[in-house]
């Protein structure tokens, strides 16, 4: 399990950089659906992994930043959709 939370980890990684980039890759469908995966399987990972140590903290808060830059990028979006 440990295995599969850093790869998970490692796939936020590249999110991050897709949404830093502003990746057409990212805003995508297909993006976007494996981004809401990804969380759901961070969370999931993270209550698999039983016993406290380092990669549970790291699914956590990395998990928990995905959720930030969802709700982050739904704020932008909404701005920039408003404006005239």
């Amino acid at each position: 399990m440990k295995g599969f939370a850093w790869g998970i980890m490692l796939f936020y990684l590249l999110v991050t950089v897709f949404w830093i980039a502003n990746s057409p890759y990212l805003f995508s469908l297909w993006g976007l659906i494996s981004w809401f995966i990804s969380i759901i399987l961070g969370f999931v990972v993270f209550k698999q992994i039983k016993q406290p140590n380092m990669v549970r903290k790291l699914i956590l808060y990395s998990t928990s930043f995905m959720v930030f830059l969802v709700i982050l990028t739904g704020f932008i979006e909404l701005a920039v959709t408003s404006m005239p």
